[in-house]
């Protein structure tokens, strides 16, 4: 089974999470979650004093022949890094280390073994990262924090979900719908690749010279060979031309993880609320 890892931060007024996958035989989400909170309390110990782990989600994906599922638990935790003094306190709140990981080799996704991941690990502590960005993993116990953890993730089967491609084609048209959705007529084939009627995930490129709000990430669905419309709406104020469409497999493949190397500068990460909180009523947008 192939499953959705989530671990929930909250502190300071903000929070965000961090998301991995995992492959385990169990069908039942709550036996993972040994492994995960022992993986949440290495994890902790590289945040700041003002944060804290408030929540570890895990739910079923996948199953290992690429079939949709469902199902979850959420274990509500309140893990601390276990030094709560002045010195570690945290970096400020879109403060960010940086981990990179490294694909394992895969027999069965060989196209996989050169990716990589990145991870944005928030809230480090103050003393391991200078006015500069420059990270120094010897100070605040940083270095041994990241090993402990780095060691618990690659004992046990995680990694993340790839993306990968099934179709990818020249654009010929670009048509606005009446309801404001967009048409878009392809050179390729989709016969054989798409379902009619099915929802993908698809990246535009290229469209009127990268100049376009239709350019980057959409939901797409088949109406016809040859013949695709986003899911949402999208205000185009001049005529569209070229540009290229990649379609993405609907389940997203399984990356195991190889290796994990923390990155020796800092970078910017924006946080949201804080991870459990209720959102307010989100407002009906046109991408445009």
């Amino acid at each position: 089974m192939i499953y959705r890892i989530t671990f929930g931060f909250a502190g300071a007024g903000v929070g965000w999470a961090e998301t991995h996958a995992m492959l385990n035989a169990s069908n039942n989400p709550k036996d993972l979650m040994p492994t995960l909170t022992d993986i949440a309390n290495k994890r902790a110990q590289m945040l700041g004093r003002e944060f804290t782990i408030v929540g570890i989600r895990a739910s079923r994906y996948a199953t290992d022949a690429g079939a949709r599922t469902r199902g979850s638990f959420l274990s509500k935790v309140q893990i601390k890094n276990a030094v709560q003094t002045a010195s570690a306190a945290a970096e400020p709140a879109n403060v960010a280390l940086i981990v990179r990981g490294a694909a394992e080799p895969s027999q069965l996704l060989p196209q996989f073994d050169a990716n990589t991941n990145q991870s944005f690990l928030g809230a480090p502590l103050d003393v391991s990262v200078d006015n500069a960005g420059v990270v120094d993993p010897g100070k605040g116990g940083l270095g041994a924090a990241f090993a402990s953890w780095r060691s618990a993730m690659l004992a046990t089967t995680v990694g993340w979900l790839a993306n990968q491609t099934i179709f990818d084609s020249p654009i010929t048209t670009i048509v606005q719908n009446p309801n404001g959705t967009v048409q878009i007529t392809t050179t390729g084939d989709t016969v054989g690749s798409l379902i009619i009627g099915q929802y993908y995930k698809a990246r535009i490129r290229a469209v009127n010279g990268g100049q376009s709000p239709l350019n980057g990430e959409v939901i797409v669905y088949l109406t016809a060979n040859n013949s695709l419309r986003t899911k949402e709406v999208i205000g185009l104020g001049l005529a569209q031309e070229g540009g290229s469409i990649r379609v993405y497999k609907q389940v997203q493949p399984f990356v195991d993880y190889g290796d994990l190397t923390l990155n020796l500068v800092t970078g910017k990460h924006k946080r949201g609320r804080p991870f459990g909180s209720i959102p307010g009523r989100a407002k009906n947008r046109i991408r445009g």
